[in-house]
This record gives structure tokens, C-alpha cells and sequence, in this order.
């Protein structure tokens, strides 16, 4: 995936992001784009929404960049379209191979899912 493209595709989901969850901090935490409520305990862990990751080489795709969105607490997640990967005790992740992927209904659906979990509480 092209750089321009990358770049898209991070801003389609912060987007989304941020109109979902309009009240998660937003910082870099973990070298990666976190979200997560501020408020919980253990902040960027604890209260993880999700991250936006970048990887330099995906395994789709040739091995070329692209763009991650991954959940700390994912493996609590409803998925019911299956687009969750990952094998990990919590961890998940979905590949966004372009913008429409980025805004599209299952991926909104997993970030409201991981936005009112609350797996602090």
C-alpha cells in the first residue's frame, strides 16, 4: 500500500473513531495511535478502545505497508461478521486495505462494541 494511501486510510478511521467515541483521548501510546478512556484504570490499557497501527510489512498484500486496527480487549469483542484476527489471550486486530473498509459498518460496529465495554469495571 502506497503512502498517500496509508495516510487515507488512518484519517478515515480516526474519523470514525472520534464520531463514535467522541469523548476517548486520542494520544500515541505503544508507538502506535491509542484511544482509550482517560478515566480508566490503567488509561491506555485498561481503558483501550482501540489503536491504529501502521506495519511496514503485512502479510497481505505482498508484504507492503498498511494500516491495522487493533483492540487490546478484542478477544471480548461480539464479531459476528468474523473480520477479527488474532490469536493472542486479548488481543485482536482487523487489516484496512483502503477507506471504504475503514468506515464501513463492521468495523464501526467493532469500534462501538470495544468503546462500551468497559472491561475495567
Amino acid at each position: 500500500m502506497e503512502s498517500a494511501t496509508v495516510g487515507r486510510v488512518v484519517r478515515g478511521l480516526r474519523s470514525a473513531i472520534l464520531k463514535i467515541a467522541p469523548d476517548a483521548a486520542e494520544a500515541v501510546r505503544f508507538g502506535v495511535l491509542c484511544y482509550y478512556h482517560a478515566d480508566a484504570w490503567f488509561g491506555a490499557i485498561g481503558g483501550n478502545i482501540c489503536m491504529i497501527e501502521v506495519k511496514s510489512r503485512l502479510k497481505r498484500d505482498g508484504g507492503g505497508r498498511g494500516a491495522v486496527l487493533s483492540f487490546i480487549h478484542g478477544a471480548l469483542l461480539p464479531d459476528p461478521k468474523g473480520i477479527l484476527r488474532g490469536k493472542g489471550k486479548t488481543k485482536r486486530f482487523v487489516l484496512i486495505p483502503d477507506v471504504s473498509t475503514a468506515t464501513s459498518p463492521p468495523v464501526k460496529s467493532l469500534i462501538r462494541a470495544a468503546n462500551d465495554l468497559g472491561p475495567w469495571d
